[in-house]
């Protein structure tokens, strides 16, 4: 398994110098809170962009960007699947040398040295609770630069694989880019679906539509 080089980690270091500086108080999303819609790159925090993209530079300057991003997806499955890691992460009684001794004992063999290291450099920093949004910032930025946009998509009930598929090929025919969606049951719509790309939404609730219906019978105007 490669693992990182002093290079590559003093690469990263000198990207995340300004964070060094920041307030412990300036904190983002906790590793401990739910996953849900998730954040574009462009909306995180900067302290948590700068760790997600100062880990892809040293990946690339490496040659392991696809051992890398495979770590990202299995630590991002970890962080939703197991309540005691984020509790763990969350944890600020614990101190900075034994969050990064745990989770060396957790990942060691599992991920990429590279990834490992920057675990630890993270849990060193007492920014342990920071990882589950460094890690989906991280993951948002490879699909940036894929050219893949995601869909937060809202629905009264599950969507089949089937409808999924052709919501993707419509919103991607609409965005111009290669669309994935992510799917959030909502029973307080009574029908249709709410699609949001980042700032953009696409609104296809009944409760909408029948907005729209109301304003046309009154004579009123409409606000879309």
């Amino acid at each position: 398994m490669p693992s990182s080089t002093p290079s590559a980690i003093g690469s990263w270091r000198t990207i995340l110098s300004p964070t060094c500086r920041t307030r412990e108080t300036e904190q983002p999303r906790n590793a401990t809170e739910p996953h849900g819609p998730t954040m574009s790159s462009t909306s995180a925090p900067e302290v948590v962009r700068r760790y997600a993209a100062a880990l892809l530079e040293a990946a690339t300057e490496t040659g392991v960007a696809d051992a890398v991003a495979r770590d990202l997806e299995g630590l991002q499955s970890s962080l939703i699947k197991s309540s005691e890691l984020q509790e763990f992460l969350s944890n600020r009684l614990v101190d900075g040398a034994a969050a990064a001794k745990a989770l060396a004992a957790i990942f060691a063999g599992k991920v990429d040295g590279l990834t490992l290291n920057f675990l630890q450099m993270v849990a060193q920093r007492r920014r342990a609770n920071l990882l589950g949004a460094i890690v989906d910032t991280a993951l948002r930025l490879l699909e940036e630069r894929a050219g893949v946009a995601t869909a937060q998509v809202r629905c009264a009930t599950e969507l089949s694989a089937d409808q999924i598929d052709r919501l993707q090929q419509r919103l991607s025919a609409h965005t111009g880019s290669r669309v994935q969606v992510e799917v959030e049951v909502d029973p307080g719509l009574r029908g249709g679906i709410v699609a949001r790309i980042d700032d953009k939404v696409f609104d296809g609730s009944v409760e909408t539509q029948l907005a729209r219906l109301h304003r046309r019978l009154v004579g009123a105007p409409s606000a879309s």
